[in-house]
């Protein structure tokens, strides 16, 4: 069995276990199940997998717990299919819908975030007792609109050692995920008609804000180093461009990462022409290295600098920040007040602590481990398949990919749809929206043994063949 793999552990066979016995109905709905040691007594299950299982069956709503009793049936779980059907294509943002559509045995292989069995539930389940204990009245008061004082005080710790840079809580503001602060900095920063630059390919929910607002998008390819500056200039000699909204590190989707010598080059025609630059570090903390950031070489002097902990701990803390100049923090700060209020200061909490006892850093240097491994694994097994990349990343938990023989994706993914294997297409990440040939794949999720099977599909041409291991 692959040892990197996140879906073929003891807690998926005990899901898969427990789901069958609801599924003939041996429990009826009401009914008490078998208790979390009856379960790990049977051979191949672990008493830590039938916890985790149950939590799962908990989520999607089969069963109930009750505290020193155990768990209850609530449902026939006949209604969880063995195989999600695949969600017809018809608009760009089908693939990306299903991904948190999809129930809860689907691999989410084109997904942005890590495993759920990545994360320490039961350590960060005692931080969040210890918080509700000592700060109650988080739970239902308002959070302050610039985010918790003493939580943009740990930021200021734990950034300015990350960024080089002294910090001071008045040039941070936390906001709900990396997503709100390119929204607000959309608003605050681009005009209708203004030319802005991203990457290409990107975030697709950044062209989409950018349109939203009236932006005329510009895409600049992304090369192994940075961004191409010859089609940046060439950009530039057309007329004005307002800003640059840019991955530094671990791209997405690429995976690449800025060399130090196109950083600077990109700087030196930012502060040129009077650009913006807006570095979307949402999965920096990936990064071993202390790689330098763009606010690092810039001293925030025309950069602001954006990360999240949505990615690295919790896709439901979100949890994200902005950093730059104070009177745009405070410009920032009221646009949100007016969208959002605050931050659930419950959450802020929550993180703070996590950042004071050192726990955050505990588990990035897990998860940083893991997908090196899972980096080397999914790579050498996608070479041996005849997979190309774009990129190979050390670290980081994407990989850009595409078949020689596969010029159009769309019946790929369909076909993987149907066996319970979600894919992200490439269009998805064009800055145009364009058909690309190209699939993120996520590391984390990439589990060889159910991947094989599906990528045996026929081309374009209509011939059978085969993208995976030799029959």
């Amino acid at each position: 069995m692959d040892p990197t793999s996140s879906r073929s552990g003891p807690a998926q066979r005990a899901f898969e276990t427990i789901r069958e016995v609801l599924a003939s109905g041996t429990v009826r709905p009401g009914e008490q199940m078998p208790s979390i040691r009856q379960w790990a007594a049977r051979p191949g299950l672990s008493f830590h997998g039938v916890v985790r299982a149950y939590e799962r069956l908990e989520a999607l709503g089969l069963v109930e717990a009750s505290p020193g009793r155990g768990y209850f049936a609530l449902s026939a779980a006949e209604s969880l299919p063995t195989n999600p059907q695949a969600l017809s294509l018809n608009t760009e943002m089908d693939a990306f819908w299903s991904m948190f559509h999809a129930p809860g045995h689907a691999l989410k292989l084109g997904c942005g975030w890590l495993p759920p069995d990545w994360m320490d539930t039961q350590a960060l389940a005692r931080v969040i007792r210890r918080t509700a204990s000592f700060a109650r009245s988080s739970l239902v008061e308002y959070g302050d609109p610039v985010g918790y004082l003493p939580l943009r005080e740990a930021l200021c710790q734990h950034l300015g050692s990350r960024l080089g840079v002294a910090l001071s809580p008045q040039e941070i503001l936390t906001t709900l995920g990396a997503t709100q602060a390119l929204d607000l900095l959309v608003r605050i920063l681009v005009e209708p008609g203004d030319r802005v630059m991203v990457d290409d390919p990107c975030n697709s929910s950044l062209v989409r804000l950018l349109r939203l607002r009236g932006a005329r998008v510009l895409g600049i390819e992304r090369l192994a180093q940075g961004p191409d500056l010859a089609q940046m200039r060439d950009h530039l000699s057309q007329g004005p461009v307002k800003a640059f909204f840019i991955n530094a590190r671990l791209h997405n989707p690429t995976g690449t990462t800025l060399s130090p010598r196109a950083a600077c080059d990109l700087l030196r025609l930012s502060h040129e022409h009077g650009i913006r630059v807006i570095e979307d570090d949402v999965y920096g903390g990936f990064c071993s290295e202390r790689s330098q950031c763009l606010a690092t070489l810039d001293g925030l002097s025309s950069v602001i600098h954006v990360g999240s902990f949505s990615k690295t701990l919790s896709a439901n803390l979100r949890i994200g920040y902005v950093v730059g100049p104070t009177e745009e923090m405070v410009r920032l700060a009221e646009l949100k007040l007016l969208t959002s209020v605050a931050v659930p200061s419950f959450c802020e909490r929550f993180l703070g602590a996590l950042l004071a006892d050192g726990s955050y850093e505990r588990h990035l240097r897990r998860v940083r481990r893991r997908l090196q491994a899972a980096q080397a694994h999914a790579q050498q097994v996608l070479k041996n398949w005849g997979w190309e990349f774009y990129h190979q990343p050390r670290e980081g938990m994407f990989l850009w990919i595409r078949h020689p023989s596969l010029g159009s994706t769309d019946g790929f993914i369909q076909a993987a749809a149907q066996q319970g294997v979600l894919l992200a297409p490439g269009r998805l990440f064009s800055a145009a929206e364009q058909d690309l040939p190209w699939l993120r794949l996520n590391v984390a999720h990439f589990d060889a043994s159910r991947v094989c099977a599906l990528f045996r599909v026929r081309d374009d041409n209509g011939v059978r063949r085969n993208f995976g291991p030799a029959d």
